[in-house]
């Protein structure tokens, strides 16, 4: 980081700590502040990452999958953010972190989990990370010109207010871009939904984990065996009797990453405190409310790229608490 630019250059309060690791960059020794008092409902998706921390960066899978994800819901390719000043919300281990200091002027990377501290942007001289919990986040000094974030506004107690939060930190004319998990075509009857319960009652995280460790690969097999025998929409079925993600013939990668990729989000899926999917016209609905002017839109990926009418937010704010705005993020 250059010499001088540190988190009081963007957060207008003290942390509760101040953690000191290493870079995988540099090799030197980089300071996160953690504005995050004690546990917290991220904590299994600290483990996650902690975990799995390399499966999704492209740097390290030898893929542009990641890269292909960012661009998608920016709606434009990554070098246009140069110059640009980008607030990531739940950045995890960096999967777009590292794409996104390449090229933006400033990045500021947040994460309730500790994924913050194994964040692969770790030591880049553009980037400023923080440990922080997007509906209790410390007031910042300044504001945005793209606000970025991508899996996981579902996985927050409260998604509309998360959506409204976003938008506290967006420049005028800036962009806010972010996708919810739209219910899934079995909605609550789905896969997920029916057996986290159950493994949540016999497993811990770390005992399904191993579970995973040792079963996750020759599962997968019996289901690529089995996939092709099965017609249209009956290989649902498989989700319920071999239930590890499946990502063959949906990603480009080796048998050896879907099974690292499949270990990865099955313990999202099954182990997530929170999952709160919205439909595309619940998420319009919540856009009106709070003022937001949607630029475009993806009904099917429920990506959404929008911009704040300022006036209008304010009001919504002002109705909503302090909790929601800080004078100064509009000054």
């Amino acid at each position: 980081m250059d010499e001088g630019l540190c988190h009081r250059d963007v957060f207008a309060a003290e942390p509760y700590s101040v953690v000191v690791v290493k870079s995988r960059l540099t090799a030197k020794n980089c300071e996160v502040p953690s504005f995050v008092p004690d546990r917290h409902y991220a904590d299994n998706f600290g483990k996650q990452w902690a975990r799995f921390r390399d499966v999704q960066l492209d740097s390290v899978n030898g893929t542009t999958i990641s890269k292909s994800y960012l661009e998608n819901l920016l709606g434009y390719p990554v070098e246009q953010l140069a110059g640009k000043t980008v607030l990531e919300v739940g950045a995890g281990a960096g999967r777009f972190t590292e794409h996104l200091v390449k090229y933006a002027g400033l990045v500021v990377a947040v994460d309730l989990s500790e994924a913050i501290f194994v964040n692969a942007g770790l030591g880049a001289g553009n980037l400023i990370l923080a440990q922080a919990n997007l509906l209790e986040m410390p007031p910042m000094k300044i504001q945005f010109d793209v606000v970025y974030c991508r899996g996981v506004l579902q996985h927050t107690p409260d998604p509309i207010r998360s959506i409204s939060q976003l938008h506290r930190w967006v420049k005028r004319g800036g962009l806010v871009a972010f996708d919810i998990y739209a219910p899934g075509t079995l909605g609550k009857l789905g896969a997920k939904y029916l057996l986290r319960p159950i493994i949540q009652r016999l497993f811990t995280y770390e005992s399904f984990l191993r579970l995973l460790e040792r079963y996750a690969e020759p599962i997968l097999h019996m289901r690529w065996k089995l996939k092709p025998l099965l017609p249209g929409r009956s290989k649902k079925f498989l989700d319920f009797v071999l239930p590890v993600y499946d990502y063959r013939g949906f990603l480009a990668l080796t048998d050896e990453q879907l099974v690292e990729w499949g270990k990865l989000d099955t313990m999202d899926a099954f182990f997530a405190k929170y999952d709160n999917p919205m439909t595309c016209e619940e998420v319009l609905d919540a856009l009106n409310q709070i003022g937001s002017r949607v630029v475009s839109l993806d009904r099917k990926m429920n990506f959404f790229r929008t911009t704040v009418r300022h006036d209008a937010f304010a009001s919504h704010a002002q109705c909503m608490g302090s909790g929601v705005i800080v004078g100064e993020a509009f000054s």
